[in-house]
């Protein structure tokens, strides 16, 4: 295979490879590759962890016994990892400082892939490496360093979200219960005396039952949407409508569109703005939902807007312009549009108020 082919081919697995599932699939691959393309028989992949380089994969035609597992400062692995500088060994002899893992081998390449670890070919024959080799093993494993890193990030994701899970599980049973009584007690204490003291108690323990709410829904909406769906604007708006305390607002819906979405994180996100609104520009504010050009939708009302030097920390954490709210609600919004992988952004409406407009990336369509 000529080099323009084995660039083609290293393009063409480049998905496959950043679309593993685990780090071995990608070692994996990457020997595969390596061997297919590059004409590396005799490969591997080793990857760091504690202080030590793990080989994840080894090419069919390695020797038994042909790679080993190396300290992080061992060998020619060793110093590839440490430098993250690409080596390549011409004479290979069985005392020099490459450390070779079998008698017979005489040339090697040794290649970073990110901090992750090093990728490795040999031959047991002499000066059996080029710069070509080391440039076209270079893109090669960029791919493995992809699917790395991606994998570690989703490693660190699922992590955090089974901290903020078991985060919700305390909140919701340790701190539900003494409310719950609480709020009993001054019930029962307002029919016996009168006291605006009891009334104010009252609403002071509703608006931690509502900074409950918040938290547990904020610790599930950060979750990337995998499989949206097609969802009608109107009718999903609506639905969130019904869920508000509107008391005399009106909602007006300008727009039949379809999204892709998913239906109960969507409707989440209504409520949130459509409780924003009320909370924020009285009990008969106007709200409109509709589409936005050229892709996505917006939520505006008539209220009397928000001011700029506030626009940018609305969505801060525990941020709010009222004493009542929790700073979370918008944070929650901003965090289910991120989920979908869409922006938000804050402005005014024609009527002076809030205008929230979501950009989708793609085209609504109608019912």
């Amino acid at each position: 295979m000529d080099s323009e082919a084995q660039l083609t081919a290293l393009h063409e697995i480049a998905t496959t490879i950043q679309s593993a599932e685990t780090a071995t699939d990608a070692a994996e691959q990457t020997v595969a590759a390596a061997a297919n393309i590059l004409d590396f028989y005799m490969c591997s992949v080793e990857i760091h962890e504690d202080g030590w380089l793990i080989p994840y994969a080894v090419s069919e035609d390695s020797p038994e016994d042909g790679v080993r597992r190396m300290r992080v400062d061992q060998g020619l692995a060793g110093k590839t990892f440490q430098t993250e500088e690409p080596h390549v060994i011409d004479h290979v002899t069985s005392d020099d400082e490459t450390d070779p893992a079998d008698e017979t081998y005489r040339s090697g390449l040794s290649v970073p892939i990110g901090g992750h670890g090093v990728f490795q070919a040999v031959s047991t024959e002499p000066e059996a490496f080029d710069e070509q080799d080391v440039e076209l093993a270079e893109l090669l494993v960029s791919h493995t360093a992809g699917a790395l890193d991606r994998l570690e990030r989703e490693a660190m994701l699922e992590d955090k979200n089974k901290q903020l899970e078991s985060f919700a599980s305390i909140v919701s049973h340790d701190l539900r219960s003494p409310l719950s009584v609480a709020t009993s007690r001054i019930e029962l204490a307002e029919s016996e005396c009168e006291s605006e003291h009891l009334s104010h108690a009252l609403n002071a323990l509703g608006q931690m039952e509502t900074l409950i709410d918040d938290i547990l829904t904020l610790s599930k909406q950060g979750e990337v949407i995998a499989d949206p769906a097609p969802v009608s604007l109107a009718t999903v708006a609506t639905e969130a409508w019904d869920l508000v305390a509107t008391r005399q607002a009106t909602l007006e819906v300008v727009t039949d569109d379809t999204i892709r979405a998913d239906r109960d994180r969507l409707k989440q996100l209504f409520v949130n703005l459509f409780r924003n609104s009320v909370e924020h520009a009285g009990d008969t504010v106007t709200v409109t939902v509709g589409q936005r050009e050229p892709s996505g939708f917006y939520v505006a009302d008539d209220g009397v807007g928000i001011p700029d030097d506030q626009r940018e920390r609305l969505f801060e954490h525990g941020y709010s312009t009222t004493d009542e709210g929790t700073g979370l609600g918008l944070r929650i919004v901003e965090q289910i549009a991120g989920a979908h992988g869409w922006t938000v952004r804050l402005t005014e409406s024609q009527a002076g108020g809030a205008r929230f407009e979501f950009s989708t990336g793609e085209p609504p369509s109608e019912t």
